[in-house]
C-alpha cells in the first residue's frame, strides 16, 4: 500500500483543478436555468462526511497498539470506508439527477443546461479530491512512523537531503506526475464534452419562397362550399398569420394554407410543454378557454412560451424558466427565442415585450429592460395585459373605473411606452374595457376611445351609449397626442370581443342596451342579447375606415348546424350568414360528423350571432384569415375548454361568375 502514497498527493491536486474547472464552467457559460439548491449540494453534504472522517480520523499509535489499538483502529477505518463510500453514492445520484434534469430541460425547451453539466463534473471533482485526502491520511496512519506522520504539514515539502533513489528518470517521473495532475480535469471535461454537444434543435419545415411573394388576401365573399376539411387532435389554439391560419398542437405548430389546406410551414419539438394563459377577453370557444399564441398587430409574428422543468412535478430541483419563441408566420422561421421570467406576453411589429423585457427579432439579448428604466409593468396577474399590442408601442398597464363608480359600463386609461423609447410612459384617454375581465381589447394595433371624455351619465347612458372613435396605440402614444376624433363610430357601449377576434376587426355594440343585460348588470353577458341585435359599427383597422353593408360579405355573422333531413333521410348542414345578412349559405355535412343531434343547442341551430353563440358555449364558431373563413367543429361530447379535437372546414372566397 506504501507505493501508493507519492501518487495520491498529486492525483488529488488533479481533483483540485478538476474543481476549479467547473466553477469557471458553471459561471462562464449561463444559460438562465436557476439551479439552486442544486448546486451547493455537492459542497454541503460531501464536505459533511469528509468532515467526519476528520474528526474521527486513523492515528499511527492505534494501528500499532497490539491491545487496545486494533478495535479503535478498526472504527476510525470503517468509518473512513463508509464516508468515502457515501461521496462515491452521492457523487453518482448527482450525476444521474443533474444530466437527468439537463436531458428533460434540452428536450423541453432547447436550452442547453451547461450549469447542470458544470454542477455533475463539479461533485465528481469534488469526491475525487475528497477520497483521495481521505486515502491519504488512512495509509499515511498505516505505513509511516508516528515521529513522520506528526511532522507540521508545512515539513513535508522539504526536500531530504539524502538523495532518493529512483529506477526511473526524473523526466519520466515528472511525466507521470503531470499526467497524474491532469488526468481527472482531461478525462472529467472529456465526459462533460459529451452532453454540451448535443443539440435538441426544433424540427423545422419552412416554407417556399414563392409564399411570401403571393400572400392571399381576405376574402371579401362566402363560397357555398368548403375547400378543404381538416381533423386536427390536441389543438392548443388557433389564430389568424400573415398567410392563412395557424394551429399550435401539443405536436407543434403549423401554418396552414389556406386555399387547399395543405401545411405551409412547421416548428415542432419533441417533448415540449406550452404555457397557456386564460384568455378572458374573446371566450373564442366558450368560458375558461386557454390560449397559447399571440399575434403582432401585422399578424407576421407569432409568440409562444416553452415550459421549463420547474412546472415538470418530476423535476423539483429547478426553478426553470420559460422558453419564450417568435415565428414569422409566413416563413414558419425563428424570429427570436429567449428565456424568459414570466409575466405579461405582448408583440409589436418587430418587437415583444416578455415579462419586464423588450427583444428585437432577430435579436437573443434584451433591448430595453423596464424595471431598469423605472417603468412598472402589470407583472401577470388578473390585470394583466396578454396578446397583441400596438404597431409599436407596448401596454404596461391601465386604471379600472366604472361610469359615475357605480354603473355597468367599465372603461379606464392606458399606460403605453414605446419600444423605441420606453423610458416615457403615456397615459391614453379613457377607453371601454372588457367587463369580464376589466381589460382593453386591441385588434391590430387599434382599440375605441371615448370621443368625450370619461363615460359619465351627463354625456351618455345605457339608452343612449357614447360617443366614440377608433385610433391606434401608436398615436396615442406620441408626446402631445389628443383625443381629437380620426375615425367616429358614433354612439356605442363598448366593442363585441367576440366578434372582433373572430373578423379581425373592431366590431361596436350598439348605443342602446337590452333590458336583460341591463338588469344583469353586465353587458357582455351575450345570452342576455337573444333579442337584439350585438353588431353596430364595423371598423377596419387594415384599410383605416368604417365598413358599409356591402363590405361586410366576407365577414361572419353566425354560423351554427341545423337539420337537413330529407325524408326517410336524416342529415345536417352548416349554415353561415354574413355579417351584413346579404350572404347565407349552407353546405352539408357527413353522418357522424357531430356527436349530438342537428337542433342541439350548443350547435347554434337558431343561427344566434357569434357573441350569443359563443356565451353559450357554442361547439362550432368561425375564424377569419388571409385566404379563408375557418369554421371550427368540436365533433365530440367534451366541452370546447376540454376537448382539444376540432374539424376544420376553409370557406374560401365564393368564385365569380
Amino acid at each position: 500500500m506504501q507505493h501508493l502514497l507519492p501518487a495520491l498527493p498529486t492525483l488529488r491536486t488533479g481533483a483540485l483543478l478538476s474543481v476549479i474547472g467547473a466553477v469557471a464552467l458553471f459561471f462562464a457559460w449561463p444559460s438562465g436555468v436557476r439551479t439552486a439548491p442544486l448546486w451547493g449540494m455537492p459542497p454541503a453534504v460531501i464536505g459533511a462526511l469528509w468532515t467526519v472522517t476528520v474528526i474521527v480520523r486513523p492515528r499511527p499509535s492505534r494501528f500499532r497498539d497490539p491491545v487496545h489499538g486494533s478495535p479503535i483502529a478498526v472504527i476510525r477505518t470503517a468509518v473512513a470506508v463508509l464516508a468515502m463510500s457515501g461521496i462515491a453514492v452521492f457523487a453518482a445520484w448527482m450525476i444521474w439527477e443533474c444530466l437527468s434534469t439537463w436531458s428533460s430541460v434540452l428536450s423541453r425547451t432547447g436550452i442547453n443546461t451547461v450549469e447542470l453539466v458544470a454542477i455533475a463534473v463539479g461533485a465528481v471533482g469534488l469526491a475525487l479530491l475528497s477520497i483521495t485526502d481521505i486515502l491519504i491520511r488512512m495509509l499515511r496512519a498505516a505505513v509511516l512512523p508516528p515521529e513522520l506522520y506528526r511532522r507540521k504539514w508545512w515539513t513535508r515539502f522539504r526536500r531530504s537531503r539524502k538523495p532518493v533513489q529512483h529506477p526511473e528518470g526524473p523526466r519520466r517521473r515528472t511525466l507521470t506526475r503531470a499526467a497524474l495532475v491532469l488526468a481527472p480535469s482531461v478525462i472529467l471535461a472529456g465526459a462533460a464534452a459529451v452532453p454540451l454537444s448535443r443539440r435538441n434543435k426544433a424540427v423545422q419545415k419552412l416554407a417556399p419562397p414563392s409564399v411570401a411573394k403571393n400572400l392571399p388576401a381576405y376574402p371579401t365573399s362566402l363560397a357555398s362550399e368548403p375547400a378543404w376539411v381538416k381533423d386536427i387532435d390536441n389543438i392548443l389554439d388557433i389564430v389568424a398569420g400573415a398567410a392563412g391560419p395557424v394551429i399550435h398542437t401539443s405536436d407543434g405548430v403549423t401554418g396552414i394554407n389556406p386555399l387547399d389546406g395543405s401545411t405551409l410551414w412547421s416548428y415542432a419539438r419533441k417533448g415540449a410543454t406550452y404555457e397557456t394563459f386564460l384568455d378572458p377577453i374573446g371566450e373564442q370557444a366558450g368560458k375558461n378557454y386557454p390560449r397559447t399564441l399571440v399575434v403582432s398587430p401585422d399578424h407576421q409574428h407569432i409568440a409562444f412560451r416553452i415550459s421549463g422543468p420547474g412546472t415538470v412535478k418530476h423535476l423539483p430541483f429547478t426553478d426553470q424558466k420559460t422558453m419564450t419563441i417568435v415565428l414569422d408566420t409566413i416563413t414558419g422561421q425563428v424570429s427570436n427565442e429567449h428565456i424568459s421570467d414570466g409575466g405579461s406576453l405582448q408583440i409589436t411589429d418587430s418587437c415583444i415585450l416578455d415579462g419586464t423585457k423588450i427583444y428585437t427579432f432577430g435579436s437573443k439579448t434584451e433591448k430595453w429592460d423596464l424595471k431598469k428604466l423605472g417603468v412598472d409593468v402589470e407583472d401577470g396577474g388578473r390585470e394583466a395585459y396578454f396578446g397583441t399590442a400596438g404597431h409599436s408601442t407596448f401596454i404596461v398597464g391601465h386604471s379600472e373605473d366604472h361610469v359615475d363608480g357605480a354603473g355597468i359600463l367599465q372603461y379606464g386609461s392606458l399606460s403605453l411606452v414605446s419600444q423605441d423609447d420606453p423610458s416615457r410612459t403615456h397615459t391614453t384617454p379613457p377607453v371601454p374595457l372588457m367587463s369580464n375581465a376589466a381589460l382593453p381589447l386591441v385588434i391590430d394595433g387599434w382599440t375605441a376611445v371615448f370621443s368625450e371624455g370619461n363615460p359619465t351619465t351627463t354625456n351618455g347612458s345605457d339608452d343612449l351609449g357614447w360617443q366614440m372613435h377608433v385610433t391606434d396605440l401608436d398615436s396615442l402614444a406620441k408626446p402631445g397626442s389628443t383625443n381629437a376624433p380620426t375615425h367616429d363610430v358614433g354612439r356605442s357601449a363598448g366593442i363585441n370581443a367576440p366578434a372582433s377576434l373572430a373578423t379581425g376587426k373592431i366590431v361596436m355594440l350598439p348605443a342602446t342596451l337590452p333590458s336583460p343585460a341591463r338588469n344583469s348588470g353586465d353587458y357582455h353577458k351575450f345570452p342576455n342579447w337573444d333579442d337584439s341585435t350585438t353588431i353596430s359599427a364595423i371598423f377596419d383597422p387594415s384599410a383605416q375606415k368604417t365598413l358599409s353593408t356591402h363590405e361586410t360579405s366576407g365577414l361572419i355573422r353566425a354560423v351554427g348546424i341545423s337539420s337537413a333531413s330529407t325524408g326517410e333521410s336524416a342529415g345536417a348542414k352548416i349554415r353561415i350568414s354574413s355579417m351584413g345578412n346579404d350572404t347565407k349559405t349552407s353546405f352539408p355535412i357527413p353522418p357522424g360528423s357531430i356527436f349530438y343531434p342537428p337542433g342541439y343547442p350548443t350547435y347554434n341551430p337558431d343561427m344566434k350571432e357569434l357573441a350569443v353563440a359563443l356565451e353559450g358555449f357554442a361547439n362550432i364558431f368561425a375564424l377569419r384569415t388571409p385566404g379563408a373563413n375557418i369554421i371550427i367543429l368540436n365533433p365530440t361530447a367534451r366541452p370546447n375548454f376540454e376537448s382539444r379535437s376540432y374539424r376544420l372546414y376553409g370557406i374560401t372566397e365564393a368564385t365569380k361568375q
